[in-house]
């Protein structure tokens, strides 16, 4: 009986990984078309205040910190060929540039337009402004998480730079998923629900790599 289960545990294990590269496929898939459409929109439409937030927090939450969320998921392509330094160096370097792009794109908004907190994408926006902060600092944070480790246990730090990164995104991808409204006067209202039903599978299938991870944290952390 056990060399029978021995057996079929790899068997399940391949299956299982194949799935998930399928999986990264479809979500590479997704964020390829909401980028690149957004960008064409916006370069269309002559990029005034609106269409220019709307091509920076596309280029920095969508694709950037999608991007880089996913460089330490196991089954990634593009990067399981990398040791954990090169990984970690990608890593922050997508987000920095993803969460800088991000962050200017709220700004845009913040001092030139002066939104006011009535909608539901301003709110979501907002919050995703702030997150977006706090994870950045937290990253740097993690980032030295061993010459901090006198004060702060590199696991805790680690462990909640996750939790902060993986709420900035939650938060960023909602915002956009309402976000999309603002544009039904130059796209149809039935492909607004294209763009919102694609950035949902994104956001869930981006997801994955970085749940597992922060559940391996909290039970390594309990245990």
């Amino acid at each position: 009986m056990g060399a029978k289960d021995s057996q079929e545990s790899p068997l399940w294990s391949r299956i299982l990984e194949r799935v998930e590269i399928l999986i990264w496929v479809v979500n590479q898939a997704c964020i390829g078309f909401v980028t690149i459409y957004m960008f064409w929109i916006c370069i269309y439409q002559d990029m005034d205040t609106m269409q220019l937030h709307a091509f920076l927090v596309t280029l920095g939450f969508s694709l950037l910190m999608a991007e880089g969320i996913m460089c330490h998921y196991s089954i990634n392509p593009l990067t399981n060929g990398f040791k954990r330094k090169a990984k970690t160096t990608i890593h922050w370097v997508l987000l920095a540039l993803g969460g800088g792009c991000g962050v200017a794109g709220c700004l845009v908004m913040i001092v030139i337009v002066k939104f006011k907190m009535d909608q539901t994408h301003n709110r979501l926006g907002f919050a995703a402004f702030i997150l977006c902060l706090v994870s950045m600092l937290s990253g740097l944070s993690a980032l030295f998480s061993n010459n901090l480790r006198r004060i702060l246990s590199p696991l805790f730090n680690k462990g909640f730079h996750n939790l902060v990164g993986f709420g900035t995104f939650l938060t960023a991808l909602l915002a956009q998923f309402y976000g999309y409204e603002f544009f039904h006067h130059s796209i149809l209202w039935s492909f607004v629900r294209v763009l919102q039903v694609v950035t949902l599978v994104s956001l869930v299938l981006t997801s994955i790599g970085p749940l597992k991870a922060l559940y391996k944290k909290i039970t390594s952390f309990f245990e």
